[in-house]
């Protein structure tokens, strides 16, 4: 079956499609931004600091959190939680010694249950290791380790930086 060729289309009809384009896009957008993913019953929402822990026992970083005044209509939410470990290391040889620096990222986002009360309270363990730390000869070991937990509810919008 033979194609019938499109008719072209000039400048002006194209700007005029494309405009109808955006218009509609910034619709959409708009209402997403005004409520429709579910942020705006949440507004009350946030992280309890004091109840944050992250540890990381060189293979698996531990996050631990609580969010509270958590109000959505499902009895689930998605939190994104991002841990970063960051490692001094001092490697000797006789009288040569190396000072190095290392870090590791590593994220993974879950549901969690909204309890009845509206908390949140969570437990994320991500397998995370540092590479790099052994230097050929030398002998190394870490001086100083830190772990940076980034939290992000994706629902409510609440965030939390917690650094142990």
């Amino acid at each position: 079956m033979p194609s019938t060729p499109s008719t072209p289309r000039s400048p002006r009809t194209l700007r005029r499609a494309l405009a109808r384009s955006a218009v509609a896009a910034m619709t959409v957008l708009a209402a997403l931004v005004a409520g429709g993913s579910g942020a705006a019953g949440a507004a009350g929402a946030r992280f309890v600091p004091e109840a944050a822990e992250a540890r990381w026992d060189g293979a698996v970083a531990t996050v631990v959190f609580q969010e509270v005044d958590v109000a959505l209509a499902g009895d689930l939410t998605t939190i994104s939680v991002t841990a970063t470990v960051d490692v001094d290391i001092t490697c000797r040889r006789g009288e040569s010694t190396v000072d190095i620096h290392r870090s590791a990222t590593v994220t993974k986002a879950n549901d969690y249950p909204i309890g009845a009360d509206g908390t949140v309270a969570g437990t994320a363990r991500l397998p995370l290791e540092v590479t790099g730390w052994q230097v050929p000869g030398y002998s190394c070991a870490a001086r100083h380790w830190s772990v940076t937990a980034v939290l992000e509810d994706f629902w409510t919008g609440a965030t939390l930086t917690h650094k142990a």
